[in-house]
């Protein structure tokens, strides 16, 4: 098994930088992968403060971290960096060298240039260029992160991340918050003051959600960037509620749940443009908790008609219903991946509700052992690698990503009150 072991070198400037094109083949470890971090030289270099440098550099390392395809060194690394040196970073098991320039173009702007050598070789592997304003140095680490496992693996990667998720602010008190995908950079989407929750975002970055004002309505942006307005309905003299909105993927529609108030409970579309409403499920029951297939042409939903909560598929349209067949007795919170490929969903197992995945072309699931009990909202990262959920693990509701083995699970957040993730790219 062969791993590569990659060492990120932050400097003010990159030296005697071999012009040699990248190997067409590359040979990666399927299970490990590892970094080696030196610390950023401790002068001012280029106008970057080293405080600044610094930050950049941690940032990176941690993004790298996460990247299964690579190994990353830490202790006992040489202190020079230039292509003489290579041998010794041979020596202490480093397969490739990543060297940061980070240099300021003007009072506003920086650029920085991530080049990855292999050592042994002295051959360039990648590049990777990045420009951005003065203020965004974290940014641009996890934009060198992303693009650096795209060229390893073909899919970019998701350091460049948010998650939107709801909070409990007080008794009663719920609102819609953003945070990058490491837990940093907390903000304040919505300022309701009363519950506010199931947040959902179209592609194109409209955000709609749930909130009690007075009643249960769904709110959102009908405009990229525009204000936050009431989507449906629009009165609030009628006899139902609604719940649980889901953008589909191209920003269209809106499926949600309407109750009767008399223990029904169906599954509606809203065109937004138009404000028309469709009904696509009419019997008695329960039929809820509603996500899409990235085609945008399929439904997953959840329904009781057979008694107990199962997981359910119908066309767009509301035809063609029928039961996923995934065992157990009582499952619930289908997300489908990005890929399309997996639902993952929470399943009743031994009086705990844990997270498994059913693979739809094999048409098996499976348990993924990440030794939490309670999991729920479970939601999938945009590469289709890992999936976030809510545990009330450590007391009140936290958020975890795990990847789909369970072996690998993290707190996203400090934060507690916290449910109903949803994991998206940063535009």
């Amino acid at each position: 098994m062969l791993i590569r072991c990659l060492v990120l070198i932050t400097a003010g400037a990159l030296t005697s930088f071999a012009q040699e094109p990248p190997p067409t083949e590359i040979e990666l470890s399927a299970t490990a992968r590892k970094i080696a971090v030196a610390a950023p030289p401790a002068q001012v270099i280029d106008l970057i403060d080293d405080q600044v440098q610094r930050e950049y550099t941690e940032t990176l390392r941690r993004d790298l971290d996460e990247i299964s395809a690579i190994a990353v060194l830490r202790d006992g690394l040489p202190a020079l960096t230039d292509e003489k040196s290579f041998s010794l970073w041979s020596d202490v098991g480093c397969d490739w060298l990543l060297m940061s320039k980070v240099s300021q173009t003007n009072r506003d702007n920086v650029a920085i240039e991530a080049v990855v050598y292999d050592v042994k070789s002295g051959k360039r592997v990648t590049s990777i260029n990045q420009s951005g304003n003065t203020s965004t140095y974290r940014r641009m680490a996890h934009m060198v992160a992303d693009a650096f496992e795209e060229f390893l693996t073909g899919t970019p990667g998701v350091a460049n991340s948010r998650i939107i998720f709801c909070k409990e602010d007080s008794p009663g008190v719920k609102e819609i918050y953003q945070a990058d995908r490491d837990g940093t950079n907390v903000i304040k989407l919505t300022n309701h003051k009363t519950l506010t929750m199931s947040p959902t975002l179209a592609r194109d970055g409209r955000l709609a959600y749930l909130s009690y004002l007075p009643m249960p309505a769904i709110w959102g942006q009908k405009v990229p960037g525009g204000p936050h307005v009431r989507l449906y309905p629009l009165s609030d003299n009628l006899r139902f509620n609604v719940y649980t909105p889901v953008w589909s993927p191209d920003g269209s529609r809106i499926a949600f749940v309407q109750t009767d108030g008399k223990g029904h409970a169906d599954i509606m579309l809203l065109e937004v443009a138009t404000g028309r409403i469709k009904r696509l499920t009419s019997m008695d029951g329960l039929n809820s908790e509603i996500c899409w297939n990235p085609a945008g042409n399929r439904i997953a939903f959840i329904s009781d008609r057979s008694g107990n909560p199962q997981i359910y598929l119908m066309e767009d349209d509301g035809t063609n219903v029928r039961s996923l067949n995934i065992g157990g007795t009582y499952n619930s919170s289908p997300a489908w991946s990005p890929d399309g490929s997996m639902i993952a969903f929470v399943s009743r197992f031994e009086d705990n509700f844990d997270l498994f995945v059913y693979k739809l072309g094999d048409q098996v699931s499976y348990q993924i052992n990440t030794g939490f009990t309670n999991s729920e909202c479970p939601a999938w990262s945009p590469d289709s690698r890992q999936i976030i959920f809510s545990s009330t693990r450590e007391g009140r509701n936290r958020l975890y990503i795990t990847d789909l083995s369970g072996n690998r699970v993290e707190r996203v957040l400090n934060q507690t009150g916290c449910q109903q993730p949803i994991w998206v790219r940063s535009r």
